[in-house]
């Protein structure tokens, strides 16, 4: 059975990196048992490892602790569930998962749940005061069954006619459902507001009658013209405040007795402004009250019928299906013969491709047909000289290393082979890519009188696309800069350009500063990068400069999204005040054993270095945090690209301050 869960595992790990592997094998191991593709498998390996991760960095925030993975595998789906007991990830929002609010606060992991998401066909977050558990839901496609004798013996201009004439016959079928649907109700409905009307046309001059006090056959003429004009109309009855008869259109010997509503209408057939008419009886009631301004007079009783329009809606009903079936035998007959089109040509290819595979000599299959079937054929002859292109792999990916040297040759020419001197502030920058091309960009340059613009950036992914997308990032920062007097106008113009020219998938993350020397001040803006540190030269104290924003080419983000979401933050400089500018490969950066080198370590070796920086250059810091970034990964090359933007104004004062206060203080801003 479908519910009946074919397998249960239930495991516990230690939220430590080096499990990560121990718990994909468990999964792909259990999975292959079940028979699942080995597409979903690596699919919902991505998802376990993904999940932990988070886990780990923001559940336990790299303390001890442990994971629970629950594996619960049915014949059409697989519940996969991994249960922490540390922090919530989203304490204001349990139960849910905002990828919105993941990505405007710049927290790391909200891609990785939008990743989860799409591979999942359900997600869901639950946080309780003793755990959290991320509940995953994949439901699998099943295998396809083998064709039978009969599907083979079934020629496949016939199974492709058949087929989309069932598609068509179920399209027509459900928009008739639908069509004649609504129409039934309109009709209903329009018959129903004509009786409302004439009721109150009658209760109109009823209370005019009443008034003058005509008399009964003025009474009786007033209700039989209604009936003649209106053949749904079957009974009309006035009566006064008492119920009393004043007028009856099939028999006058009723007028001055006591009228009871017809015993026969169901109570689905008795008609309110509060119920609508309904088509489910033939004859129905409304009555409708008769007023002289606030005064009632009488009631106007109506009973009318709905078997002319039910008659009318059938006659049409009948002639539609009849034309539909005529429609489709010939939509039929069309689609076997356009299926000849679409299934000679295959033909055609399977039985030189049969005669070439028992080994006859035909070198090249004949290039013809439509497009389509052009291409089949010449895929095939690609396929013969595939020995001979294999050859030249070797020199093509010769070739291929040396542009990709000169990718990385360019790309370094792009960054500032020396920082430019700024009045009043003192820079350093460090830069180191992970593979011969990287995705990272700082850059530093003149934007108006005595104005200046720093620019950070980080283009999701490694490689000769990131670097592609830094250099076209490049251009279009120092072009739209240029005269800018505010950090938020540079990052919506160049949103506004990037959006529209970036290959999809790629994001960026930007953090930009436009310093003012005259004025002493700076503004700063963060498109979803990692947040500024930020060193008060007068008081020692460390803030963490953080603006709201999302990272720049986000899809499916307007630009009125981008522009509600950017935060500018404004600075007042001070003397020896210290700034920090970085990538997230800095604090990704992990020793042997998988544990990430932290935005806390970052920030104490940054206090630690702008506390004995005196009157030294702000060089020796990045050369500091390097050596403290190499000496924690050990032999561990760097797995991201490495970027630091350093800065001071003026020089630092003598005065010292508590760094053990500093640092906790720092810490707390960051934990909350």
């Amino acid at each position: 059975m479908f519910w009946r869960a074919i397998k249960e595992i239930n495991a516990a790990y230690p939220a430590d990196y080096s499990q990560l592997d121990e718990m994909k094998r468990v999964v792909k191991e259990n999975c292959l048992a079940a028979d699942y593709s080995s597409r979903d498998i690596h699919a919902l390996q991505l998802v376990v490892e993904e999940v932990a991760t988070n886990i780990i960095r923001h559940s336990y925030k790299y303390e001890k602790g442990k994971i629970a993975l629950k594996l619960v595998i049915y014949k059409n789906k697989l519940v996969l569930s991994l249960t922490d007991f540390g922090r919530s990830f989203q304490p204001d929002f349990a139960g849910s998962i905002d990828l919105k609010r993941l990505i405007e606060t710049g927290r790391k992991g909200g891609l990785g749940f939008y990743m989860v998401q799409k591979i999942m066909d359900s997600v869901e977050y639950i946080s309780t005061p003793s755990k959290n558990e991320m509940r995953m839901v994949k439901r699998l496609k099943p295998e396809p069954e083998r064709i039978g004798t009969f599907g083979r013996m079934m020629p496949l201009r016939v199974k492709f006619s058949v087929s989309t004439f069932i598609i068509l016959a179920a399209i027509i079928g459900v928009s008739y459902y639908f069509i004649n649907h609504q129409t039934t109700q309109q009709v209903y409905t329009n018959l129903n507001d004509k009786v409302v009307a004439l009721g109150t046309t009658i209760a109109d001059q009823t209370a005019g009658y009443i008034l003058n006090s005509r008399s009964d056959v003025e009474f009786d003429e007033l209700i039989v013209s209604y009936l003649r004009a209106n053949p749904e109309l079957k009974l009309i009855v006035i009566t006064d405040t008492n119920s009393i008869v004043l007028a009856h259109s099939q028999d006058i010997r009723n007028i001055r007795k006591s009228f009871e509503p017809p015993e026969s209408m169901t109570s689905s057939a008795i008609v309110t402004e509060d119920k609508p008419l309904k088509h489910s009886a033939d004859l129905n009631y409304m009555s409708m009250p008769v007023k002289a301004g606030q005064n009632r007079l009488g009631t106007v009783h109506v009973t009318f019928s709905t078997a002319a329009v039910a008659e009318q809606l059938l006659n049409a009903r009948v002639a539609i299906v009849r034309l539909t079936m005529v429609l489709l035998l010939f939509g039929m007959l069309g689609i076997y013969l356009l299926s000849n089109y679409f299934v000679d040509p295959i033909a055609r290819i399977t039985r030189r491709v049969k005669r070439f595979t028992s080994g006859e000599s035909e070198s090249e299959l004949p290039l013809e047909g439509a497009e389509e079937f052009f291409e089949i054929s010449r895929a095939f002859n690609q396929m013969i000289t595939r020995i001979n292109r294999d050859r030249k792999i070797a020199i093509e990916q010769e070739g291929v290393a040396k542009e990709i040297e000169v990718a990385s040759q360019i790309q370094k020419a792009l960054l500032p082979k020396k920082l430019p001197l700024l009045p009043g502030l003192e820079l350093d920058a460090y830069y180191k890519s992970a593979s011969k091309v990287g995705g990272d960009l700082y850059d530093v340059m003149e934007v108006g009188d005595k104005k200046y613009c720093l620019v950070i950036a980080d283009v999701s992914g490694k490689g000769v696309p990131a670097s592609m997308v830094m250099s076209m990032l490049r251009t279009v920062l120092r072009i739209y800069s240029q005269g800018q007097s505010s950090a938020k106008k540079v990052l919506l113009k160049t949103n506004a350009y990037l959006k529209d020219n970036i290959p999809p998938g790629i994001f960026i993350t930007v953090f930009v500063i436009l310093y003012e020397s005259d004025k002493k001040v700076m503004t700063a803006v963060s498109a979803g990068h990692n947040p500024m540190l930020y060193r008060n030269g007068k008081s020692g104290l460390i803030e963490r400069i953080n603006p709201g924003g999302m990272p720049l080419g986000m899809p499916g983000k307007s630009e009125d999204d981008f522009a509600r979401s950017l935060k500018e933050v404004k600075l007042e400089i001070g003397r020896g005040d210290t700034f920090l500018l970085y990538t997230d490969g800095v604090t990704e950066t992990s020793d042997s054993e998988g544990v990430q080198f932290g935005i806390d370590r970052l920030l104490e070796t940054f206090d630690g270095v702008t506390m004995s920086l005196n009157g030294n250059s702000v060089s020796k810091l990045s050369s500091k945090i390097i050596r403290k970034l190499k000496k924690y990964s050990g032999d561990k090359p760097f797995s991201d690209d490495i970027t630091m933007l350093l800065g001071r104004f003026g020089s630092p004062p003598k005065k010292k301050t508590d760094s053990k206060k500093i640092i906790l203080r720092a810490l707390a801003e960051n934990r909350a």
